[in-house]
């Protein structure tokens, strides 16, 4: 099954009492936390506004990277950035006129939500999954 994500690793370690975060695959994507659960959420926060950043200009973002070892852990960004990025990628070149209208919004509707500037519905984005010929999966992860 070929998925496409929008959970990011990032590197957290101990040192001098504080937990520090480094993302691997994005510039200054670094921050910290008291505890490892403080440093996640801070990192969560970070990741959805440098790809927020990235969205609303038009940057090109990179794809997360494959990473594993026992200081890595994948880190998802705001259920509207994860979104807005999957969108953006699965409509590469195609013109946003054309999902908008598949999936029964005005043009305006879709560049909101592709810019974090609004929270598409489930039925919105099952009806993009549609488009793209994919299936949309809501899970819970621990």
């Amino acid at each position: 099954m070929n998925k496409l994500q929008a959970l990011y690793p990032a590197r957290i370690w101990y040192e001098d009492n504080v937990y520090y975060v480094q993302f691997l695959d994005l510039e200054n994507g670094f921050t910290f936390g008291e505890n490892l659960t403080d440093a996640k959420e801070m990192a969560a926060d970070v990741l959805s506004g440098l790809l927020a950043s990235a969205l609303a200009h038009n940057v090109p973002i990179p794809l997360p990277q494959k990473a594993q070892g026992e200081d890595i852990y994948f880190i998802a960004p705001t259920i509207k950035v994860q979104a807005a990025l999957l969108l953006r990628l699965m409509r590469a070149n195609l013109p946003q006129e054309k999902i908008a209208e598949a999936i029964g919004e005005t043009k305006q509707t879709y560049q909101e939500i592709e810019q974090t500037q609004a929270v598409p519905t489930l039925l919105q984005l099952q009806k993009a999954a549609d488009v793209f010929g994919k299936d949309l999966v809501i899970e819970f992860r621990g």
